[in-house]
């Protein structure tokens, strides 16, 4: 077989950004684990590509899920995780599970880079398999497989029924489909029927934070610079609409101290505030609020949102926006939208496949640069600048009044 010249050019990438990443150069980690995923795919067999998909990585995720019931991972990571024996690790399950089915749980899982056979029948966790003792690594396998995977799979009963149109609203979407709940939100759904639906999903949403730069991180967006100078202490610094369980703001508060002089206040649904009051420290006042009706905080210096307006249509989302804007202040307050921008080309595995849970759950959708300024432009508002990461695949808008 002739050598593939687009394997020979990626081989060509590994190598020259191996060297960067020796370096410790930014973004060279990210641009290696993406040509390494591009030089697998390309040297993979049709009938291989097909297996792989089809047999290979839903079998691993149904593995995934049956250790989480049995602490396959907590057995196999006791004892600072060294190498054990499947006989050994069945021992430790719990419910204690039969050795032949551990034992294949662990050829699958070493077959998919889970787990390290480091011995004949004896095994060692990768840093994967270790997190997956962890409260939010387990609550997303949770979701995807018991409450959001099934969505997926009768999702094209959906499309033909619609024919073959994308959801047009957030509350008649396949996941309204599947679970019998058309006019339903998939928030009001957690409330109303599945509380550990919701709860698995929070931890999810947790976790797909996790280890990615924030967006005050250096080199992300200039909180001093653009914030902090120029803000009054006498007013709100910065409001956090629809802010979850509030890290964003612990972590914001974490960075910069004392040079925050105003309050930051969360936002959210009484529920949510409900866990918030309990888990964030008293320094971040907490507040009832739904986003589709006027901001009841006046005059801050920033009102930040975090996967918000990827949640839903552009009419839903020009009302939240405009429900900021009787409370900001001309050439002082701006917006901060923390959110996916789509790149006309090259978009990331992990930009599309959220794109398409978000229609999938929400009838919503990743915006491109040009259709995010045709949104917040269509609120009577503008668009200052668009921040990146070289190390992060989401964006920070700021946003102003318009003129």
């Amino acid at each position: 077989m002739a050598p593939d010249p687009v394997a020979i050019d990626l081989l060509k990438y590994i190598t020259n950004h191996g060297e960067a990443y020796k370096n410790g150069e930014q973004g060279s980690r990210e641009a290696l684990v993406q040509a390494c995923n591009a030089l697998y795919s390309e040297l993979m067999l049709p009938a291989e590509s097909a297996l792989l998909t089809q047999w290979a990585q839903p079998t691993h995720s149904a593995v995934l899920r049956l250790g989480m019931d049995i602490q396959l991972f907590d057995a196999l990571s006791s004892d600072d995780g060294s190498p054990k024996t499947s006989a050994v690790i069945a021992e430790r399950t719990n419910p204690k599970a039969e050795h032949s089915l551990v034992a294949r749980m662990l050829r699958h899982l070493t077959a998919m880079n889970t787990v390290i056979e480091v011995a004949q029948d004896t095994y060692a966790p990768t840093p994967f398999a270790r997190a997956m003792t962890q409260e939010n690594f387990r609550d997303t396998v949770g979701f995807i497989q018991d409450d959001f995977q099934i969505a997926n799979l009768k999702a094209p009963g959906f499309f033909k029924e619609k024919k073959y149109q994308a959801p047009k609203s957030s509350v008649d979407a396949p996941f309204q489909y599947v679970y019998d709940c058309k006019g339903t939100h998939l928030f009001e759904y957690f409330g109303q029927r599945a509380p550990m639906m919701g709860k698995r999903f929070a931890g999810m949403m947790a976790l797909w934070s996790k280890d990615r730069p924030k967006w005050f991180d250096q080199g992300y967006y200039s909180v001093r610079d653009r914030l902090i100078d120029g803000a009054d202490p006498g007013e709100p610094f910065l409001v956090d609409v629809g802010g979850g369980s509030g890290h964003d703001l612990v972590q914001l508060k974490e960075a910069f101290g004392d040079q925050i002089k105003g309050d930051l206040v969360l936002q959210d649904r009484p529920e949510i505030v409900a866990i918030a009051e309990k888990e964030v420290h008293a320094e971040i006042k907490k507040m009832n609020h739904d986003f589709l009706t006027e901001q009841p905080v006046k005059g801050a210096r920033a009102y930040y949102l975090h996967s918000i307006i990827q949640d839903w249509e552009d009419e839903t989302n020009q009302q939240i926006l405009r429900a900021l804007i009787p409370a900001m202040k001309r050439g002082y307050s701006k917006i901060l939208i923390n959110d996916f921008v789509m790149p006309d080309q090259g978009a990331h595995w992990m930009q599309t496949s959220l794109d398409w849970e978000l229609m999938v759950s929400l009838g919503a959708r990743h915006r491109t640069e040009a259709e995010m300024r045709k949104m917040i432009e269509g609120a009577n508002l503008k668009v200052v600048e668009i921040f990146k990461h070289p190390q992060s695949v989401d964006s920070l808008i700021e946003v102003e009044l318009a003129e």
